[in-house]
Formats: C-alpha cells, sequence, structure tokens
C-alpha cells in the first residue's frame, strides 16, 4: 500500500480529491508520454506506486461478473500509464467501513443488491469521506430488460444515501471523457452492436455532494459484451480508465 492509500486507511477522509491530484496528474500524464517514446524496459523505471481497487460484495451472485476481464482491463491501464495497478480489484464487503476504506475506487455492479440499512450507511460514509464508487450496469437484456429502471432505481439508492445528492447526465464536454483519453459515445456503441434503440439515453451520471463527485451511474455496460462485440472493447477500456483518473485527481467542480 502507497502512502497515499495508506492515510487514506487510517483517516478515510480526503475532503479535496483521493490522492494529490496535481501531483498525481502530472505524473500519470507526463510518464505516460514517456511511455510512448520509450522502450519497454523503461516502462518498469517511470512506474508509479502501486494503486488499487475494489468491487463491492453484495449478495447477488454476480457481484463480480465479468471479474474475468480484469486482468486485461488491468494490463491495458499499466500498458497506457505509469500505474502500477493490481491485476485484479480486491472484494470489498459493505458491512465493514473500515474494509470500504482500504480502496480509494471501488466498483459496483448494482446497488440494489444491497439492502441492509447498515450496508448502505457504510458505503455512505465512505463516499462522505473522500471515496469513489462507479456502478456500471450490466446491460444483457436479460439482466437489465429495462435500463430506465436501473438508472432510476440505483440514482433512489443513492438519494435514500444522500437525501442532499445532485444526480445528472455528463455530456461528452464534461472533463470525465477528456482527462486522459478524449472520448464520445460513439466509442463504447460501436457498429458492431447492432441496433442500438435501447442506448436511448444511455450515458454517465454523475453523483455529487455539493461541487464533488462521490460517484458515478455507468448505463454503458461497461465490461459487458466485449466477446460479442469485439470493436467496442478498447473504447470501453478507455473510459474506465478516465472515470479512474477522474476519480482519483478531480477537485470540486465549479
Amino acid at each position: 500500500m502507497n502512502s497515499d492509500q495508506n492515510q487514506f486507511a487510517m483517516r478515510c477522509t480526503l475532503p479535496r480529491n483521493r490522492f494529490t491530484g496535481g501531483c498525481l496528474s502530472a505524473l500519470l500524464i507526463g510518464a505516460a508520454v514517456g511511455l510512448l517514446v520509450s522502450p519497454s524496459h523503461a516502462a518498469d523505471q517511470l512506474r508509479a506506486e502501486r494503486v488499487d481497487w475494489a468491487r463491492l460484495v453484495t449478495p447477488n451472485k454476480d457481484w463480480d461478473a465479468h471479474g474475468d476481464r480484469d486482468p486485461a482491463l488491468a494490463q491495458f491501464i499499466r500498458a497506457n500509464t505509469s500505474l502500477d495497478i493490481q491485476r485484479s480489484p480486491v472484494p470489498a464487503n459493505p458491512a465493514y467501513l473500515d474494509e470500504l476504506c482500504l480502496h480509494p475506487f471501488i466498483y459496483a455492479k448494482d446497488l440494489r443488491w444491497v439492502s441492509d440499512a447498515t450496508h448502505l450507511t457504510n458505503i455512505g460514509e465512505y463516499l462522505r469521506r473522500g471515496g469513489f464508487m462507479c456502478v456500471d450496469a450490466c446491460a444483457t437484456e436479460s439482466v437489465n430488460p429495462d435500463m430506465e429502471i436501473y438508472l432510476r432505481e440505483n440514482s433512489a439508492i443513492f438519494k435514500r444515501i444522500f437525501p442532499e445528492a445532485g444526480i445528472r447526465k455528463l455530456p461528452e464536454t464534461h472533463g470525465i471523457y477528456s482527462c486522459y483519453y478524449k472520448l464520445s459515445r460513439a466509442d463504447v456503441y460501436t457498429t458492431d452492436m447492432g441496433n442500438q434503440a435501447r442506448c436511448a439515453n444511455y450515458g454517465l451520471y454523475g453523483v455529487y455532494l455539493g461541487d464533488r463527485m462521490v460517484a458515478v451511474i455507468s448505463m454503458y455496460g461497461l465490461e459487458c459484451g466485449w466477446p460479442q462485440t469485439p470493436q467496442r472493447t478498447t473504447g470501453c477500456m478507455k473510459l474506465i480508465l478516465n472515470i479512474y483518473m477522474y476519480a482519483m485527481t478531480a477537485g470540486p467542480e465549479r
């Protein structure tokens, strides 16, 4: 665990950002540029300290759905940045606030699977103290036949946790789409997906406490369908990396 994560674990409170944003941004972007022009052995010399992420454990058996794709995602991040990110996320049980607080970034499939009031309280406290959560839908129709219901019900859970929260769709001009890679909807909805009629309102929705984004609800299904729709794989990995980068470095939004 690096010094920033150790401080997060001990205090679990980072009011402005999850790491020291300016320094991390400069390190990541500067080192990544270096990696583009340096031989492979130089990458290890530029590698930053270890960072991690976690998956939220829920009673539903699919809480780690598509976990087999995590190593490829981690390798993509390692190959395209200086981040020494672990190969697979570790489980984070919402029953234990201290366990949540070990991780500055937690990925979850669906908060509707979390019904215990204490677990929701712990998630809220984790986010209030400086953590970040990405709730990413499974876009398979058999799992989520109506994505509008998915969005509405997950938004309601965040509003239950934080009655004062604001939830709004993030336009493609938002920094989360350009903080590392410049991306658009077309990068994750590719021609091999066929009929995209169900995707009309898909996108990213930010959950805000005041001027700080504490979570994002993704309706893109960023880890879904890679074997069936390989054209979207790289775009999805880039957007996940952008979300991670934004979560780790962004301060309050004005």
